[in-house]
């Protein structure tokens, strides 16, 4: 009997090590996932905007030059999708579309409790805190829209995701994942939705 007791007892240790393990796993592919936000101008007449023309700046696509020109070739892409088209002439154009390019090396600092139990094999352990430091790079692509006419900004939105190794290989996929997820929210919700968000 006692021997079945010890068993059950490291099968459920076992056990819960292993569920554990399983939703470290699942948080840890959550974290690669693109998060997106968008904030718009709640006066702007999105329903008059159907050509448009890039602000005329340059991009840096820091380490990797062909960066600015995956983000603006995703952007044309969802845009022309949409319906949107771009203006021959600039000074034709409804909204002008601008995008900025960022990364920066981040600190995830999560504390828990791990189980510590003696050498007497008795008692029910100790829990101390056990520290977990991980390093990793965030991109982010964030999309800005100005009506042409006034030169203000009336949209604006942004997906941010962790960096992996594959993402620095290939680097147009991302960003034609984050384009079309940001993008996604553009145009805001039609003149007759607004009095949700006022």
């Amino acid at each position: 009997m006692n021997s079945r007791l010890t068993i059950l007892q490291s099968y459920e240790r076992h056990r819960a090590l292993l569920i554990l393990i399983l939703l470290a796993a699942a948080f840890t592919q959550g974290c690669t996932t693109t998060r997106v936000s968008s904030d718009f101008d709640r006066s702007a007449r999105f329903e008059g905007y159907h050509t448009y023309a890039w602000l005329p700046r340059a991009h840096d696509g820091g380490h990797n030059p062909l960066l600015a020109r995956f983000a603006r070739e995703s952007i044309d892409a969802e845009l022309h999708q949409k319906g949107f088209v771009l203006a021959a002439d600039p000074s034709t154009a409804d909204f002008e579309v601008d995008f900025t390019l960022g990364a920066r090396d981040r600190l995830d600092v999560n504390t828990y409790p791990a189980l510590y139990r003696g050498p007497w094999g008795w008692g029910h352990g100790y829990y101390g805190d056990t520290i977990d430091v991980r390093q990793y790079r965030e991109g982010t692509l964030a999309i800005d829209v100005f009506d042409a006419r006034t030169h203000q900004p009336v949209w604006t939105g942004r997906a941010t995701k962790e960096i992996t190794r594959a993402d620095q290989v290939r680097s147009d996929g991302p960003i034609r994942i984050a384009a079309a997820a940001v993008l996604a929210q553009f145009p805001p919700p039609s003149f007759s939705d607004r009095s949700k968000f006022e």
